[in-house]
């Protein structure tokens, strides 16, 4: 076959593809998109938004419908309206040919619930942000107690750690960092059910089991400190058992101090 007419055919086909993708993209807009399909990615049993949760507030924001064709919808705007839902940590919005698509939700996970000193509560979630209580779904997670006061929900942890000036003057980064070591270990997690926070910035743990506290002070030395106290329980308290202590100190380097009842 003759070049010119190998590529006569090159494009006309080029042509006939392009053609036919218009046809498809004109035949799509008129399409009758229907609800979505809603995916909900969410940790163990953790949910605080539901499929109903969800259509019922696009369908309210007016941004979607049973009879709302594809040029009468806004996926970007979805996408945002969902991705600022305080329950919601990342949300992708996506269609298919024919009508169907879909919207594919991961949750946030909380790891700590911070009672404030003035009675109102919050959650520290997987990632060092705040976010409200939810009236669908109570978390069974660690409890921060004390001399608290964090009801700024806009704070982020990262924020913190990476500003020297903010270190200073907030606690945040530090309850974040003892609770995620804490909801990280499964022995741990399954050991301790409360972090008080004392008058001076310093940390408190109260055992799922017996009426000791274990002082831990400053969060500082985090992994030793914790590492001290598996050690502990697992030789010390075998032998002595739990109801002979009243504290339990691991604020000192390299030893654990007990106070006996």
């Amino acid at each position: 076959m003759k070049r010119w007419l190998k590529n006569t055919i090159w494009i006309c086909s080029i042509i006939a593809v392009a053609i036919g993708m218009s046809f498809v993209n004109s035949a799509q807009k008129q399409v009758v998109m229907g609800l979505p399909i809603v995916k909900i990615d969410l940790y163990e049993d953790m949910l605080f938004l539901t499929t109903d949760d969800i259509l019922n507030r696009l369908i309210d924001q007016d941004l979607i419908g049973i009879n709302k064709k594809y040029t009468e919808m806004d996926l970007n705007e979805i996408e945002q309206f969902l991705s600022q839902l305080p329950e919601v940590k990342t949300v992708d919005v996506y269609t298919h040919l024919g009508g169907a698509w879909n919207i594919d939700i991961s949750l946030r996970r909380p790891i700590a619930r911070i009672f404030n000193l003035d009675g109102s509560s919050c959650y520290l979630d997987s990632d060092g942000t705040l976010m409200p209580l939810s009236p669908k779904y109570t978390a069974h997670i660690l409890a921060i107690t004390g001399y608290v006061n964090e009801k700024d929900l806009t704070k982020d942890v990262n924020k913190i750690i990476n500003n020297d000036s903010l270190k200073t003057i907030e606690i945040l980064d530090d309850l974040y960092e003892i609770s995620n070591y804490v909801c990280s270990d499964e022995f741990l997690s399954a050991q301790f059910m409360e972090v008080h926070v004392n008058q001076y910035n310093e940390f408190e743990l109260i055992p799922r089991v017996g009426n000791q506290r274990i002082l831990f002070g400053k969060a500082v030395d985090i992994a030793g400190k914790f590492k001290k106290l598996e050690i502990f329980y697992s030789e010390g308290l075998s032998r002595a058992g739990w109801e002979n202590y009243d504290t339990i100190n691991v604020m000192f380097k390299s030893q654990v101090v007990c106070s006996r009842r």
